[in-house]
């Protein structure tokens, strides 16, 4: 394995070569590139940007390895032996974990039964067109609800803290790749998809399911759990139909908040978790590429919409603010899935070419902000702000919005910037929906940040209302083997059982679980 530095305007395989034959001190006749290990772009020097590349390489041999270059091996993945169950598992929800989960059983010769209460991925893109066009809100089919989960309709991000259980994130993306991703994702740092190519992956994923026996039911909502001397075996579907199994992973989103809310009445333990909640802020790409690239490669080709990310900590109140879900050359979009709350995410497509860039700017909550016990207290929170969201913007699904500079009394309230969201804006005062410590606190960053970054607050800005749905509100408490502490046969996963934040760690966590409950029976 070497590790090397190459220019970005010479970056390509023949300078690879180049610079691996004068760290390996030999010609480069005698190497071949075998694997591409990491590919990371240094911003540090604005006057010259690099790649940091890890690669592996094939030679001769005869080679000495006089300077010790460490020696790759690759890890293979063990094939699974095939489980005899005594009946099907049944996964609640598609999104992420879901899928993965439904991915790691087949794997082990196990057909699932999936249980999505959206619909099909294209059938679901139609919703969410309508809703923007005419405005009429199906609570079951929107960018919350459906095949593929919320993230299919984000920056399809794949993220994650990759010293964490690297060989199950390395599983996912190859997985990712297996269906339809670029090879790229496995290396490239912070590697991206789009909604473009994620909701393609998505149908390719649910094919093969289909085409090994697994059965996918759309439009059917768990709607009841059947409990009895503290164990589960089995679900109602849309109030009328009963599916029994000894084995069950809820593999909800964090908005499936009915779901939640019948499975507190029936007793499952459940418990308050802390969230984070904010604003979108979008400027012109441009500025953020000037930001980020400098003078000299703010417009160089092939580099595309420039990332950024920022935080700020109140130490003395344990309070941060922290950009979230940065959608470089992306847009607004109204994420809602409640009539009269609103609650926005960002999106981009794969080539990222909007004129715009936008991020969340999340500030920390403490379960102290919910003010009450009820595990369901952060739900209402969010709900809370999210109405109040849905006012501002004058009711009719427009976005509360306000120019950065008015929201530090720098300018006025009136008029709005240019921006991506398609629903039309409406001029609104943050205040009015946010709590006070949430204000404080951003006002506050944007301080600090004026000192640091001060191309980010710039007259171009705005900011929108209201970003509430960072991670779930809610922990579905489980044991080590991933089975919930009161309620056996019963296996929360993913981001909706409070366990993960974003598509690959969600991912992840259902292949372990899994492999947990495979390992035990």
């Amino acid at each position: 394995m070497l590790k090397l530095q190459i220019p970005l305007e010479k970056d390509g395989v023949e300078e690879y070569l180049n610079a691996a034959s004068q760290k390996l001190q030999t010609d480069k006749g005698n190497i071949s590139i075998a694997k591409i290990l990491s590919k990371a772009l240094d911003l540090t020097n604005k006057k010259q940007f690099y790649y940091k590349i890890t690669l592996v390489v094939s030679i001769h041999d005869s080679f000495e390895n006089r300077q010790n270059f460490p020696v790759y091996t690759e890890q293979i993945k063990a094939k699974r032996k095939a489980v005899n169950t005594k009946d099907r598992p049944i996964i609640v929800g598609f999104g992420p974990a879901g899928m993965f989960a439904a991915l790691e059983l087949i794997d082990y010769g196990i057909k699932p039964v999936i249980f999505e209460r959206g619909k099909k991925i294209e059938e679901r893109s139609f919703d969410v067109q309508r809703f923007i066009k005419e405005r009429e809100l199906n609570t079951e089919s929107n960018i919350q609800f459906g095949e593929g989960g919320a993230g299919s309709y984000s920056d399809g991000k794949l993220f994650s803290r990759r010293n964490n259980n690297t060989s199950y994130v390395n599983r996912v993306l190859k997985t990712f790749v297996k269906f339809g991703a670029p090879e790229e994702i496995e290396y490239i740092s912070k590697p991206h998809l789009g909604t473009d190519l994620l909701c393609k992956i998505v149908r390719n994923i649910r094919l093969y399911i289909l085409e090994r026996g697994g059965e996918i039911y759309y439009s059917s909502k768990m709607t009841d759990i059947l409990i009895s001397e503290g164990r589960a075996s089995g679900v109602i579907i849309n109030g009328e139909k009963e599916y029994l199994s000894s084995s069950i992973y809820i593999a909800l989103g964090h908005s499936a908040r009915s779901t939640v809310e019948m499975m507190h009445e029936k007793g499952v333990a459940i418990e308050q978790r802390r969230i984070s909640v904010g604003v979108r802020i979008e400027h012109p790409a441009g500025t953020i590429n000037r930001m980020r690239y400098g003078d000299k490669y703010m417009d160089y080709p092939g580099l595309g919409a420039a990332a950024y990310s920022l935080n700020y900590t109140n130490r003395k109140i344990q309070r941060g603010v922290y950009t979230f879900c940065m959608c470089p050359g992306g847009e607004v979009v109204n994420a809602s899935s409640d009539q009269g709350m609103l609650v926005l995410n960002g999106m981009s497509y794969s080539h990222r070419a909007s004129p715009f860039s936008n991020a969340a700017l999340a500030v920390t909550c403490h379960t102290d902000d919910y003010n009450s016990a009820s595990p369901l207290a952060g739900i209402e929170f969010q709900k809370d702000i999210e109405r109040r969201a849905f006012n501002a913007g004058g009711g009719d699904w427009k976005v509360p919005a306000q120019n950065l500079m008015s929201f530090l009394g720098e300018g006025k309230l009136a008029g709005i910037n240019a921006n991506s969201y398609k629903m039309g804006s409406f001029p609104a005062d943050m205040k009015d929906i946010f709590p006070g410590f949430v204000i404080e606190e951003l006002l506050a960053a944007f301080n600090k940040w004026k000192e640091e970054v001060p191309l980010f607050i710039s007259n171009n800005a705005i900011l929108f209302g209201a970003e509430t749905r960072t991670s779930s509100p809610v922990r579905i408490k489980r044991n080590k083997k991933y089975e919930s502490v009161n309620v056996k046969n019963l296996y929360p996963i993913g981001e909706g059982s409070g366990y993960t934040g974003g598509i690959t760690s969600s991912a992840a966590d259902a292949i372990k679980a899994v492999e947990s409950v495979q390992t035990c029976s």
